[in-house]
C-alpha cells in the first residue's frame, strides 16, 4: 500500500465531508470513500450501475467492491457481479486503531487514545466463511 497516497485520500475525504457519520454517496462512511479514492482515482469509475446493483469501482481490471462491514449483504451482489466481470473484494483490517472523540460543532479533537484491539489477517476468516461458495469462482 502506498502510504503517502492513502494519506492524501484521507485528507481529501475529510476536507470534502461532514465527519458526523452516515454521509456521502449512498450513505457511505469516510473509510469507504477513502478506499474508493485510493483504489480508483477516476470518479467516473466509482459508483457504477451493474445490473440492478451499484459497484464501488468498475475498471479495466473488473469490479472492485469495498466491504468494511459484514460480508453477508455482499452475497447477492457477488452473484450478479461475477456474471459480469472479474471481482475483487477489499476488506480493510486496521492493524492499529485510534479512538477519537470530536466536538460536533467545531470538529476539534476532544480526546484520542489507542484501541487495545490489534487487527490480524485471521480476522477476515469469519467474513470469508459467509461468502465461501464464491471463493472458488474463476472470476473471484
Amino acid at each position: 500500500m502506498d502510504r503517502l497516497r492513502f494519506l492524501e485520500c484521507c485528507d481529501r475525504a475529510s476536507s470534502d465531508r461532514d465527519l458526523s457519520g452516515g454521509i456521502g454517496t449512498l450513505g457511505e462512511k469516510t473509510l469507504h470513500a477513502v478506499l474508493k479514492a485510493y483504489f480508483e482515482p477516476l470518479a467516473e469509475n466509482r459508483e457504477v450501475p451493474v445490473g440492478r446493483y451499484v459497484a464501488d469501482i468498475v475498471g479495466e481490471d473488473g469490479i472492485i467492491e469495498i466491504q468494511t462491514g459484514s460480508f453477508t449483504p455482499l452475497r447477492p451482489k457477488l452473484s450478479a457481479f461475477l456474471e459480469a466481470a472479474r471481482v475483487t473484494v477489499v476488506h480493510p483490517i486496521p492493524r492499529r486503531k485510534w479512538l477519537v472523540t470530536l466536538d460536533p460543532e467545531t470538529g476539534e479533537i476532544l480526546s484520542r487514545r489507542r484501541s487495545p484491539k490489534t487487527g490480524r489477517a485471521l480476522d477476515a476468516l469469519p467474513e470469508l466463511y459467509r461468502i465461501a461458495p464464491f471463493l472458488i469462482h474463476p472470476r473471484f
